[in-house]
């Protein structure tokens, strides 16, 4: 990741942990606790309990970068929320930390561009308040894509925008069509 992908992640994630803290309405704490999240960078964490006395957590980690091999490669971000534990936590360290269990109900990626990460917090807080009671979020600010997974408690959902910076030949072609100008009386 290039000098510059690093300082804007750092700033995205900064401002995207405290307008998601204001949205959530609740506690939400933002570590760098090394034993919570694996993680190269070991990048902070914002954490919460539900209403079930669960711990959920989140983090906003590159998913693509620029760097020196792969210089126009566009940065994309992916807000990841209690992903499957073997994948990111220690269970039994979250466990012994706080006493709770991890939400293992449900989980999401959301890949965005860097220009949409501040305008997605309100509905990212709203879609984890959905999922605790059965609600409906609010609409996303962006058209989303979803991608199958083979859990249904997984959700994989992309802005358009992101997927299509990585996956440009599936953008759709739009034509443009000359339309006749109407007659004019001279």
């Amino acid at each position: 990741m290039t000098p510059d992908a690093k300082q804007i992640l750092v700033q995205l994630r900064e401002t995207f942990y405290a307008q998601f803290a204001a949205a959530m309405k609740r506690d939400v704490s933002v570590t760098k606790d090394n034993s919570l999240v694996f993680s190269p960078s070991l990048a902070a964490i914002a954490s919460w309990v539900d209403d079930q006395q669960r711990f959920n957590y989140l983090s906003v980690t590159a998913h693509t970068a620029p760097d020196a091999l792969f210089p126009n490669r566009p940065l994309t971000l992916r807000i990841t929320i209690n992903p499957p534990s073997a994948v990111m936590t220690n269970t039994k360290t979250v466990h012994k930390k706080t006493g709770l269990n991890l939400n293992q109900a449900w989980s999401l990626n959301l890949t965005v561009l860097p220009e949409e990460l501040e305008g997605i917090t309100h509905w990212v807080a709203s879609w984890i308040h959905s999922q605790d009671n059965d609600s409906i979020a609010i609409g996303a600010p962006y058209r989303l894509k979803v991608t199958p997974t083979e859990d249904d408690r997984d959700y994989q959902v992309w802005t358009q925008s992101a997927w299509y910076s990585l996956n440009p030949e599936e953008q759709p072609i739009v034509e443009t069509v000359e339309r006749e100008q109407p007659y004019q009386a001279a």
